[in-house]
């Protein structure tokens, strides 16, 4: 009875969270060296912070990514081959693990004096180690089909993901498929993918349009807190503007 017992203890600790995306936000940052995007609210303790950048000129680098963490600015990584173009549009998707929390502003660091539209999320839930599952995916220079179809990449994950893909499109989509994946202004992602080969299409756009996309998997905590909280009031440094991602601007 007692072996019984501490084996449905182990299981039991084994079991997933459910991820949550507490923020989701994106800016427009006028043309520098530096891109200022304030966070509506002061990121939680157990979160993983997911930073899109997209400088609009694919000559143009992505240096760094900084924040104002009061324990110190957390270390930002680029996910290994996510980075995708289009046209002037350059895509990325850097994170952090073991996030420092109480973060209330980024920092996106370009190699030259460039417009971005940069893209952050706090997501709760995810493995705080070693968060990304392999490598990212992406499609650059990708041109849709005759009737609007924008297939992107294929990413192979080995874990319960979740899996968020940066696009661009000269055609805004309306959709994205199969399910569960959902549509957002700059990004569609999906929660809670099982291990497998997966694949998000964008439909609904203008007829051969030219697309780009990142894609990248980040792996479920297997236990622990989680952090809570939405979106509080938006406000945003001179030269930018600053959106909730389903929110669509007026370029």
């Amino acid at each position: 009875m007692k072996r019984l017992l501490v084996l449905l203890c182990l299981v039991g600790g084994l079991e997933l969270q459910a991820q949550t995306i507490v923020q989701e936000i994106f800016n427009i940052g006028g043309a520098s060296h530096v891109s200022d995007m304030d966070v509506p609210k002061p990121t939680s303790p157990g979160s993983t912070l997911i930073a899109m950048p997209g400088p609009m000129s694919v000559g143009v680098k992505v240096m760094s990514i900084t924040d104002n963490a009061p324990a110190g600015s957390n270390l930002y990584k680029q996910v290994p081959g996510a980075a995708s173009s289009c046209g002037k549009e350059a895509l990325d998707i850097w994170y952090c693990e073991k996030c420092n929390p109480g973060v209330t502003e980024l920092k996106y660091h370009f190699s030259g004096h460039v417009m971005s539209v940069n893209t952050f999320l706090e997501v709760a839930d995810l493995a705080l180690s070693s968060p990304v599952d392999g490598s990212g995916a992406n499609v650059t220079d990708g041109t849709g089909s005759g009737d609007g179809v924008e297939a992107g990449p294929t990413i192979k994950t080995t874990a319960t993901d979740f899996i968020v893909a940066r696009y661009f499109s000269g055609a805004p989509p309306t959709a994205v498929t199969p399910a569960p994946w959902a549509l957002k202004t700059t990004y569609v992602y999906a929660t809670n993918a099982p291990a497998g080969t997966h694949q998000p299409t964008l439909t609904g756009g203008g007829a051969a349009s030219s697309f780009c996309m990142s894609v990248a998997a980040f792996k479920t905590a297997a236990s622990g807190g989680a952090a809570q909280g939405g979106s509080s009031a938006k406000h945003s440094p001179a030269g930018s503007a600053l959106f909730s991602d389903n929110e669509t601007p007026k370029f």
